[in-house]
């Protein structure tokens, strides 16, 4: 079994997530960490990624943060080119 770590930084959001590649069970359980954030932005941001669920990431105050999000939840890099920091935006390119 393959684990992967997955760090994210959006401005101040900075969410890491580990995935056990070809095991549903370590997403349910990054999703069940999530749950511990205090800042509601990376908990949805955490979430979205965990879950494979775009919907937690329109409760997103950032709009950079959104955007990213939206791009990695729904795997559509066209979000990307909304984000407005340089950095996060080939950040989020560069996943792609």
């Amino acid at each position: 079994m393959k684990v992967l770590k997955k760090s994210v930084a959006v401005g101040s959001v900075v969410t890491s997530m580990f995935v056990m590649v070809n095991s549903q069970v370590a997403v349910i359980a990054a999703g069940e960490n999530c749950y511990s954030i205090q800042n509601s932005d990376s908990k949805n941001f955490c979430l979205a990624t965990a879950k494979n669920d775009p919907s937690y990431c329109y409760s997103i105050q950032s709009s950079d943060a959104k955007n990213m999000c939206l791009a990695y939840a729904k795997k559509d890099k066209s979000y990307c080119y909304s984000i407005s920091n340089s950095d996060s935006k080939n950040q989020c390119l560069g996943q792609f």
